[in-house]
């Protein structure tokens, strides 16, 4: 974080995704193996994977974490690059951000 600023209590991944054609299903038990490994992860808290309904090869895979270090650990671990290489060769274009939550709204 820049300019003084608290670090963020909780912190989202979010990749953009796009999966080679016909590469579903080896996308899919990749990912299994990568959040079994990143669920064993200090501050890793939750995932999600979505798949677009307008466009099939576009997927979403969000993450929360605890905080920017627990997500940098993560990405610089030796176990990271062994789990995330079989599932990132099923993709076209990955892009990454991460965000930190500035309001949350509940429906109610």
């Amino acid at each position: 974080m820049t300019g003084g600023s608290p670090a963020p209590e909780r912190v989202r991944v979010i990749r953009l995704l796009r999966v080679r054609a016909g590469m579903e299903a080896d996308f899919v038990k990749s990912y299994k193996d990568v959040l079994a490994g990143v669920a064993r992860s200090p501050g890793h808290l939750g995932e999600q994977l979505c798949r677009s309904l307008d466009d099939p090869s576009q997927w979403l895979l969000t993450s929360e974490w605890d905080s920017l270090e627990a997500i940098q650990r993560w990405r610089t671990g030796p176990e990271h690059t062994t789990l995330v290489e079989p599932m990132n060769a099923c993709l076209h274009d990955d892009r990454w951000t991460a965000l930190f939550q500035v309001k949350e709204t509940v429906a109610g």
